[in-house]
C-alpha cells in the first residue's frame, strides 16, 4: 500500500493542476455557449476539455514507458482524439428548412478539444492564451458579425402621436418613407385622445433603427415605444 501511494503521489502532482486548468478553460467557454442556449453548453465543454486533456496526458505518460528497446508512440491516442471529436462535433450540426445550423458549436468542440490536449501535453500557457482567443472570437467577433452580416431581427414599435388633422401623421409618413419603410403596411388605431401607429424595426443593425430617433423630433409625437 505504501508503494502504491508513493507511485500515485507524483502522478497526482502532475495530473491534478492540469485537470483543474482544463475544467476552468472548458468552463469559461461553456459559460458563453450556455448564455446563448447552444447544445454544447457549460458541462459539455468542461467534459470535452477535461477528457481531451486526460487522453493527451496519457499519451505523454505512455511515451515515457519503454517497450523492448523502443519508446512507445505518443501520437496514437492523440490521433484518435482528433478523429473521435469530429464525430462529436458532427452530432451538433443539423439541417432545418434548407439551413445548416450548429457549425459554430461543432468548430468550438473541436478547438476546445485542442485546448485540453495542449494542457495534457504540458503547454498550459498556450492553452490559456487559446481560451482567451476563443472567447474573443465567440463574444467580440460575434457582436461584430451580427451587426455587419446578421439577418434583420424585427420588433414592433408603437408610435403615439396627436390627432391634429393629419399633420403629425403626415410627418411620420415622410420619416418612414425616408427610412425606406412604406407606412401603408403598418397598423393604426385610436387610443383616447391620440393615435397609435405600430411599425416594425430591425434591432440588429444601427442604421436600420436610426429612424426611431428621428420620430422623436417630430412635433406631436408623444411616445416611441419599442416592444421587445
Amino acid at each position: 500500500m505504501t508503494e502504491f501511494w508513493q507511485t500515485l503521489g507524483p502522478l497526482m502532482v502532475d495530473f491534478l493542476p492540469k485537470a483543474l486548468l482544463a475544467i476552468v478553460c472548458g468552463g469559461l467557454i461553456g459559460i458563453e455557449r450556455e448564455m446563448r442556449s447552444k447544445p454544447a453548453g457549460f458541462r459539455t465543454n468542461i467534459l470535452i476539455c477535461l477528457g481531451s486533456m486526460l487522453f493527451m496526458w496519457l499519451s505523454a505518460r505512455v511515451a515515457l514507458s519503454v517497450v523492448g528497446d523502443h519508446p512507445a508512440d505518443p501520437g496514437r491516442i492523440a490521433a484518435q482524439v482528433v478523429t473521435g471529436i469530429g464525430f462529436l462535433g458532427a452530432g451538433t450540426i443539423i439541417q432545418a428548412r434548407g439551413r445548416v445550423v450548429g457549425l459554430t458549436s461543432a468548430a468550438m468542440i473541436w478547438v476546445v478539444a485542442a485546448v485540453g490536449m495542449s494542457i495534457g501535453a504540458g503547454y498550459s500557457a498556450i492553452a490559456v492564451l487559446t481560451t482567451a482567443l476563443i472567447l474573443v472570437v465567440l463574444v467580440g467577433l460575434g457582436l461584430f458579425e451580427r451587426r455587419l452580416f446578421g439577418r434583420c431581427i424585427l420588433y414592433d414599435c408603437q408610435i403615439a402621436f396627436d390627432d391634429d388633422q393629419g399633420r403629425t401623421r403626415s410627418a411620420i409618413d415622410q420619416a418612414l418613407r425616408a427610412a425606406g419603410r412604406p407606412p401603408d403596411a403598418f397598423n393604426l388605431k385610436r387610443a383616447a385622445d391620440h393615435l397609435v401607429l405600430t411599425v416594425q424595426y430591425c434591432d440588429v443593425h444601427p442604421q436600420h433603427k436610426r429612424f426611431l430617433s428621428d420620430l422623436w423630433k417630430i412635433d406631436g409625437v408623444r411616445e416611441v415605444r419599442p416592444l421587445r
